[in-house]
């Protein structure tokens, strides 16, 4: 089929809709920590959220499943006091999500940060080495925020993207990207009559999940599905898997999202019919959003390797110790069903200021799992008890940079920790 050469946009003036001294692109987990720690900072922020909700995977893609917070202080550390002190926490680091949504949002109103819902960053502005305004559609219209430093916290790299900076995405050696899923929330059933299914240590309950769900005649795409007890009567699932699913690939996140929802609704409905204890369970609502594992690696003065990883490098500028697994999914159908570690046996290691510096930019730094690294890195850091306080570093070091009136490069390590950027506080 021909492709049409395109349409021609005219040019127009936007309305600046928001002025801030930093501007978080993306309210994900490390958007939100992100915004806070530069608020703390005493200076203004914006941040905006293409969705209605902040959070990210944690609540518009319904899995807020803390991996590797143990060793964090910080604003995860406050977040899961709270949730464990209002009985929000279930199994194995989960929590409702709704619960998470509450205090994110109570945290940032009370931070003073501007909340900007529905604002999806189609553009961005630079001036040489540095973004001058970022372009957003919302239901407003076209617009335009204008700010002194921005932070890439998309989860998937947009705005660094947008901006011309480099990265890569996928596998070095096939170049596709790990298996993506959406997730679910299920309810009806007590979890006593259901222990054997749930997640807990080891994987006895992903098998009798497997176990039955075969026994239906119902394989699923993911084969090790997950059950995380919430409350007694409620469950967050998470049984699909979708694969070559790349960030910027509409057409395909919109196919894998109808096609993983029939696949749930095949799961829910086949435990129902093979099972007794399962005869109330009911789908109460699958994620808005399918959650990536992958997406943009964007190119950092200091990228992390696998290297950083087998060896357990310190680092002077640490942000946050990573002692999480290597964690890749598979990235096609055949082959390892589960999920691997590459051959690479992780020691702790640091994840360093410059990770969050964008390599091609001066104002643009980087929260979450946008940051610089390689591909086995990234699959180590990327998880929440690590984009988390990453994000709250970058938020940290731009509110630094900007009470010393330096470019986030020239931060001095001794600066940051002055601003709460303690790493030696964040390893507990």
């Amino acid at each position: 089929m021909q492709q049409d050469e395109g349409v021609y946009e005219p040019g127009r003036n936007l309305p600046i809709s928001g002025q801030a001294d930093v501007i978080v692109c993306g309210a994900g987990p490390a958007g939100v920590a992100a915004a806070l720690g530069a608020a703390s900072c005493g200076v203004s922020v914006i941040l905006l959220e293409s969705s209605a909700m902040p959070g990210g995977i944690m609540t518009s893609g319904m899995m807020p499943n803390i991996i590797d917070a143990n060793n964090k202080g910080g604003f995860l550390q406050k977040m899961v006091r709270f949730l464990h002190e209002t009985d929000a926490a279930g199994d194995y680091n989960a929590y409702m999500p709704e619960a998470v949504k509450h205090y994110m949002e109570s945290s940032l109103v009370n931070a003073g940060v501007r909340i900007r819902y529905n604002t999806l960053v189609c553009n961005v502005l630079k001036q040489g080495r540095k973004v001058t305004a970022v372009i957003a559609e919302s239901p407003a219209g076209r617009e335009a925020f204008k700010g002194r430093i921005f932070i890439d916290c998309t989860g998937n790299g947009t705005a660094s993207a947008l901006a011309g900076c480099r990265f890569e995405c996928g596998d070095p050696q096939t170049g596709q990207p790990q298996a993506a899923s959406l997730c679910a929330l299920c309810g009806g059933v007590n979890a006593e009559d259901i222990a054997d299914y749930l997640r807990r240590e080891g994987e006895k309950g992903k098998r009798h999940l497997l176990a039955q769900l075969e026994k239906a005649g119902c394989v699923p795409s993911y084969q090790k599905p997950t059950l995380f007890r919430l409350t007694n009567y409620e469950y967050l699932l998470m049984s699909n898997h979708e694969h070559g699913i790349f960030p910027d690939d509409a057409d395909g996140i919109s196919t894998a999202l109808v096609r993983a929802r029939k696949e749930i609704f095949s799961h829910i409905t086949a435990l129902k019919k093979i099972a007794p204890e399962m005869a109330n369970l009911s789908l109460l609502t699958t994620a808005a959003a399918l959650g990536l594992r992958e997406g943009r690696r964007i190119h950092a003065i200091y990228n992390l390797t696998a290297e950083d990883l087998i060896e357990g490098r310190a680092q002077p500028d640490a942000v946050c110790r990573v002692t999480f697994a290597v964690d890749i999914h598979p990235s096609t159908t055949t082959g390892q069903s589960g999920y691997c570690n590459g051959g690479i046996k992780v020691r702790p290691y640091d994840v360093p200021l410059r990770s969050l510096i964008a390599a091609d930019l001066d104002n643009m730094l980087l929260g979450g799992r946008c940051i610089g690294g390689d591909f086995y890195a990234h699959a180590s850091y990327r998880v929440l008890g690590n984009a988390i306080p990453i994000g709250e570093g970058a938020g940290i070091l731009a509110g630094a940079a900007l009470q010393k009136n330096v470019l986030p490069a020239d931060v001095k390590v001794e600066e940051f920790w002055d601003f709460g950027g303690n790493p030696h506080q964040k390893r507990g």
